[in-house]
């Protein structure tokens, strides 16, 4: 027990320190991507006061060795009130936290995913209303918890619904990679396992074995994504925000997993080289959102596609030319050819 207490304590301090790591980090983020920035800011302050929560949880269970559940009856009101009511606070804490984090999460996912941030509101009843479900229930079960033993089993019960909730947002997360795979195929530099591993194994692990690790895992999660999310920067070039020519060995690693198959490719040249950051900005406008732009020169962009047919990449073509002077050309892949042949000859 001694060691299961000083574990949790260590993990719920590493916690803290992980979010307070990532708030830094955030702020070095580039301007562009202030909507990244915003849900990872509401992320990292949730879960940083989630593990101060339960770091100030732990040092209290420290101090009482975590006593055995009781009735009120045999329990001195300095057990009651300083033990008690913080361990039923933080138990409200993580449940309710925990479930408005993955609401949270889901949301996320369909702006990032599908830019679409009217999901939840749309689908009320299937989205939001868990929540508040959950928020419901667990406000009331909290002072029965105090009263009475039958009370702390309802206590027991709620955290049970909260649990339910939070799988099936899971569930929900899952259910838009699966859709947004199924459209678009591979997303790039965005792992979503890199979140789902850790926070599911901590919560599993603290649910069912009391282990307090749930809090690091969530932080680990946060972390993790955004690391992922952000490694995207170190290929883009700051004044255009198309790729740098070195995501061509990114890409090439992913052909080698399987994971990318570009089969189209769009050429773009122009006569100035001062020319190129406004016309990116004419380029990005007409360019759907699974395509590879890649910065060749300062005069001349590649736009990788996974479009096999010329007819859609004349019309991109066609919409770009129109507000731009630009030397242009489309390419198919050939039959004969694998992916990274047709790459060297398009880049």
């Amino acid at each position: 027990m001694t060691v299961k207490l000083y574990v949790s304590y260590a993990a719920n301090l590493i916690a803290v320190v992980l979010m307070l790591v990532q708030m830094v980090r955030l702020e070095k983020l580039s301007d562009d991507r202030s909507e990244i920035k915003k849900y990872f800011r509401r992320f990292s302050g949730l879960v940083f006061v989630m593990c101060i929560f339960h770091l100030v949880k732990s040092i209290i269970d420290i101090r009482f060795n975590v006593m055995p559940t009781k009735d009120l009856s045999v329990m001195t009101a300095a057990e009651v009130v300083e033990w008690y009511w913080p361990e039923l606070a933080a138990a409200f804490v993580d449940t309710f936290f925990s479930t408005a984090f993955l609401y949270m999460w889901v949301s996320f996912m369909s702006w990032f995913l599908y830019e679409d941030k009217d999901f939840i509101r749309r689908r009320f009843w299937v989205g939001f209303a868990p929540l508040v479900i959950s928020a419901a229930v667990s406000i009331i079960s909290i002072p029965g918890a105090v009263m009475s033993e039958s009370g702390f089993w309802f206590f027991i019960c709620a955290v049970g619904v909260a649990f339910v909730v939070r799988v099936f947002y899971f569930l929900i997360c899952l259910w838009l990679l699966d859709n947004y795979k199924k459209q678009n195929g591979y997303l790039r530099f965005f792992n979503p396992w890199a979140f789902f591993i850790p926070v599911a194994a901590s919560w599993l692990i603290q649910d069912f074995f009391g282990w307090g690790v749930g809090c690091l895992g969530t932080a680990l999660g946060i972390f993790l994504i955004f690391r992922c999310i952000v490694g995207e920067e170190r290929y883009m070039d700051d004044a255009t925000r198309f790729y740098k020519r070195e995501v061509v060995g990114y890409l090439k690693k992913l052909v080698g997993k399987k994971k990318y198959a570009p089969e189209s490719a769009m050429s773009f040249t122009l006569e100035d080289d001062g020319d190129m950051k406004e016309f990116s900005g004419i380029l990005k406008k007409q360019l759907p959102a699974d395509c590879e732009p890649i910065l060749c020169n300062d005069k001349k962009v590649v736009v990788l596609t996974n479009v096999n047919k010329k007819a859609p990449l004349t019309m991109v073509i066609m919409d770009v030319k129109a507000e731009a002077e630009v030397q242009t050309a489309c390419t198919l892949k050939k039959k004969t050819e694998t992916t990274e042949e047709f790459m060297e000859r398009v880049l």
